[in-house]
């Protein structure tokens, strides 16, 4: 028999990519009338490493726009263009929820994603830098041949830490002195507590030794029992990972009262505990008492609400004020009352922050630590201080009590824990790390220990990545004792501090200390891997999607900075942290809107006639609007002008000057006055910087066109779209009457596993059509601003013409600037109609897209709701069996429209009952059915009820039903 691999005769060893390799099998009889070709898919371990190209071309063209590092398996969006990459578990996260190409907001189509297995292959030849370059290794390679360097590259960080890196320092001096030996601990009394209590139980058994015996058992089984991504949380009573959880606290609390002095058994408790909080927020695992606690009906959470309202209002937070507000105006009011002796009124304060923590899914950072006493970290925290007073020379338990000492942001105390533990154990990486954050956080031992805390904080990061280069194991460890992992948020938010307090420092600390974008880039990789390792979208996951906005920001700012023919990049950048900042799971504040505002500003700076970045900053100008924010009005009038701008400018080049709706609005004239200022000054500075613009939050008013809404080009003839328009289910940048897309995206890797897909199948289709993004080239930089001052003229935030290669690019048309046009226009009752003209051109250029329907029909409910059902029934159904959720929302408002307002006779009844029901099922339907049969509509309940069944009204099945229900 004949057998060819990748069209070669000759078998031999195969060169894989550095993510996804297809490999071809054509295997023919012998006498070559008959073959098959078989296809083989090999999938490689993510490399655990930042990765830093050796050509700048490289790292613009194969820069996933959420790590900020090189693809891995890179995916492409069908029809998008220019070509949208992202690395497959990324894309799968971003459209989980939402699906919406997160660049343009517009819908994904059927088979949207389009694997590229060339850029996979002509990525893994590019050359690199090894990961440990920033300690001195010069050593360039193939990016396909990294891995195997970076486990035995000579440069990497040293596994054993040398203790007197710590014995030696003054502070550890002191702390050993014998009076602060004796007295550093804080006194605590060990005390039976209720919850502990109810957790004891006879067991059967009086053995401490066989109760922890049977504690570890739950554990593992706890371990194995947990969901893995895409699993449905659905356990049989007693086999769900909490039952076992549950367990194993029983046992140890059984273990507890027998031997009560035993520092181990608290410590361990302890564990397990903190395991529930982790269990919660990362894989979604919740008692049904905690579920109903939550769920509460509208009228309570309304309530409540309003209660909470009033007190922010006494505590001076007037308005509207964000979670953080109402969370610190519960605070103040229950120290408040807790100082006046009220403490059933306090008990009830303690209450409502919970709820509040709660229902906005805040981390502890808030301080739900300091209150809530009922919570898993509290009660870990009060086992992991018994432990420590039953032993306190033990540096276990002094770190994992100043750790969370940490989380509750006594930065003080914690310091005074965590330095005892590193003088218990001055060699540990773990301990050290913590003592680094105890220190970042005070001011006077900040200055004088900064060169000690940048160390301390590095080889924290230092000992994660060696961690992450180990062959993964099937670890049976508690997440609270397994620290250096990538789910750590205190080790993410960590490597974060090292990241901005290295950009403040004038200069290194030492030689082997990276630059802090390197470490920015490392906590962005590290963030972004992080993601996918969460399978519930909880406090853990806003907390890590937090650490990766800031990082992306603060690479966002480095790359304006030396921004000098690299605006296409800059504005990349931009639309990807847009992307990030709208689909991410954290509830719309102050800082998020400003962070999104900000970033959408650098984008038009850096292109002020894309029309994709003038979009993405009217959505982030409405969000300040719809979210109250200050100078909201000025907002809407923003809003309005930046969408008209990018309507305007379709079918018109990319590049060229700015629109003057842009340049009427205060935050580009405040930025253009700020350069003007500063021009004399920047003789040494090329001249294509981009200085960030001043915060959302200070702009001034400034002079904007007058208009009642907005001008509202005419368009030309509708293009048919190649691709749909977003359905607004973001946290930011969405409107108030939002409709969220359902579904979920699959994740197709499987950390620490190779994967071989067999199939007989025919060839792929156009597995070599992925090709790099294309970028201009980066000009010298060296010399270009060294002239004189009159060789630099003002600042422009586009580049010289001689800078820009390749085709002219063109803003394509669509309809999305057109529906974020009509939703500011709808905001305003005296520009309603034309907010109404403007949904219905996006009807006819996108007729596929759900929103406009309902917007529309929305906006007509007040005044003609009848209007509202004709608007309802343009929409375009598939064949019923093909219909989604989404389509069955619009036929379930047809439906009770027409049942509102007694249409019992409307042909257009029975036909969208019959839709409705077929999708949702029969049981949505029973009070309409009801109505009509007190009606009489008999004819209508029929033909409804054979239709759901896919049968004839004539069936004899059917008529026997009809005869029983006294329908014939």
């Amino acid at each position: 028999m004949k057998l060819t691999m990748n069209g070669i005769e000759a078998i031999g060893p195969i060169s894989l990519s550095i993510g996804d390799t297809v490999i071809e099998v054509e295997v023919s009889s012998a006498d070559g009338k008959k073959s098959q070709v078989y296809q083989i898919l090999v999938t490689r371990l993510q490399l655990p490493c930042f990765i830093s190209f050796v050509d700048i071309k490289d790292k613009m063209a194969y820069e996933c726009p959420v790590s900020l590092t090189a693809f891995y398996r890179p995916v492409s969006i069908r029809g998008s263009d220019p070509k949208h990459v992202f690395s497959a578990p990324y894309i799968d996260i971003l459209t989980r929820r939402s699906k919406v190409d997160p660049f343009d907001e517009t819908l994904l189509g059927e088979n949207w994603r389009c694997p590229e297995y060339e850029v996979d292959r002509k990525m893994a030849g590019s050359a690199v830098h090894c990961c440990y370059a920033y300690r001195g290794c010069t050593s360039i390679l193939k990016l396909s041949d990294l891995g195997l360097h970076a486990k035995d590259c000579t440069f990497k960080p040293p596994t054993e830490l040398d203790a007197k890196v710590v014995t030696e320092t003054e502070w550890y001096k002191a702390t050993t002195s014998g009076a602060n030996m004796n007295n550093s601990q804080v006194a605590h009394k060990i005390q039976e507590r209720g919850w502990e209590k109810r957790l004891q139980q006879a067991f059967g058994e009086s053995n401490a030794d066989k109760l922890t015996q049977e504690a570890e058992e739950q554990v593992r089984l706890y371990k194995q029992r947990l969901p893995k991504a895409g699993d449905a949380l659905f356990y049989e009573e007693g086999s769900s990972p909490l039952d076992a959880l549950h367990q194993a606290a029983i046992a140890y609390a059984s273990a507890i009262k027998v031997k009560p002095k035993d520092p181990n058994l608290h410590f361990q408790l302890g564990l397990v505990m903190e395991e529930h909080y982790y269990a919660a927020e990362i894989y979604g695992l919740k008692k049904k008492s905690d579920e109903d606690e939550s769920e509460l009906t509208g009228a309570k959470a309304t309530g409540k609400d309003e209660e909470i309202l009033a007190i922010s209002k006494l505590h001076g937070f007037h308005g509207r004020p964000t979670l953080e507000q109402q969370l610190k105006a519960l605070d103040l009011e229950f120290h408040q009352l807790k100082d006046q002796g009220q403490s059933g009124k306090a008990d009830y304060i303690q209450t409502l922050f919970a709820w509040k923590s709660k229902q906005a899914g805040k981390d502890v950072k808030a301080g739900g630590l300091s209150l809530d006493e009922t919570s898993p970290l509290m009660q870990a925290f009060l086992k992991y201080q018994d432990a420590l007073s039953l032993n306190p020379s033990s540096w276990v338990y002094n770190l994992h009590v100043g750790r969370l000492l940490l989380l509750q942001e006594k930065h003080k105390e914690a310091l005074m824990f965590l330095q005892m533990s590193l003088v218990q154990k001055p060699d540990q990486a773990l301990t050290r790390f913590y003592t680094g954050i105890a220190v970042m956080e005070q001011d006077k031992e900040l200055d004088t220990r900064t060169k000690e805390c940048v160390m301390f904080l590095q080889q924290g990061l230092e000992n994660l990545l060696t961690h992450l280069f180990l062959p993964p194991e099937s670890s049976q460890t508690l997440h609270a004792a397994n620290q250096f992992s990538l789910l750590n948020v205190q080790l993410l938010k960590g490597f974060l501090k090292l990241g901005h307090l290295l950009r403040k420092l004038p200069k290194k600390t030492s030689n082997f200390t990276p630059t802090p974008q390197e470490v920015l880039q490392i906590v962005a990789d590290f963030a972004s891997k992080a993601l996918c390792l969460c399978p519930h979208r909880g406090a853990v996951v806003q907390q890590i999607e937090w650490v990766l906005l800031k990082a992306s920001y603060g690479l966002l700012e480095f790359l304006v900075e030396k921004s000098s023919g690299r605006q296409e990049w800059t504005e990349r950048r931009c639309q990807a942290l847009s992307a990030l900042i709208r689909l991410t799971s954290i509830p719309a504040g102050k800082e998020l809107l400003n962070m999104q505002e900000k970033v959408c500003q650098l984008g038009v700076i850096a292109s002020p006639c894309s029309s994709n970045a003038l979009y993405l900053l009217g959505l982030a100008q409405l969000a300040q609007y719809d979210n109250n924010s200050e100078n909201a009005q000025q907002s809407l009038t923003d809003a309005k002008l930046s969408f008209s701008a990018s309507i305007s400018l379709e079918n018109m080049p990319v590049k060229g000057p700015p629109k003057q709706e842009i340049t009427n609005q205060a935050w580009w004239q405040a930025w253009k006055a700020a350069e003007e200022a500063k021009a004399p000054k920047k003789v040494q500075e090329p001249a294509g910087k981009l200085p960030a613009p001043p915060m959302a939050s200070s702009r001034g008013k400034g002079t904007t066109s007058s208009i009642k809404g907005a001008p509202v080009p005419t368009i030309a003839k509708p293009t048919p779209p190649s691709t749909r328009g977003a359905p607004r289910g973001g946290n930011v940048g969405r409107g108030a009457a939002s409709v969220a897309a359902r579904g979920r995206g699959t994740i197709v890797s499987t950390p620490g596993k190779t994967t071989e897909t067999v199939s007989a199948k025919p060839k792929l289709a156009n597995t070599t059509s992925g090709k790099p993004v294309k970028v201009a080239p980066v000009p010298p930089a060296a010399g270009l601003a060294e002239k004189s001052v009159a060789a630099q003229p003002e600042v422009k935030p586009v580049p010289a013409p001689d800078t820009v290669t390749g085709p002219v690019q063109i803003n394509r048309v669509s309809y999305v600037p057109r529906l974020g046009l009509a939703r500011a226009l709808s905001r305003t009752p005296e520009t309603l109609t034309e907010a109404c003209r403007l949904y219905e051109e996006v009807i006819v250029m996108a007729p596929e897209v759900h929103d406009s329907y309902i917007e529309l029909a929305d906006l007509l409910l007040k005044t003609d709701p009848l209007a509202a059902v004709d608007v309802y029934c343009k929409f375009p159904l598939k064949p019923v069996q093909e219909q989604t959720f989404d389509d069955a929302f619009i036929t379930g408002e047809i439906v009770r429209l027409l049942m509102k307002h007694e249409k019992y006779d409307d042909p257009r009844l029975p036909a969208n009952m019959i839709a409705n029901g077929k999708v949702l099922g029969l049981g949505v339907l029973e009070k309409y059915m009801n109505i009509l049969e007190d009606k009489l509509k008999t004819n209508v309940l029929k033909t409804v009820y054979a239709g759901i069944h896919n049968k004839s009204v004539d069936d004899k099945e059917l008529q026997n039903f009809f005869r029983f229900k006294g329908w014939v």
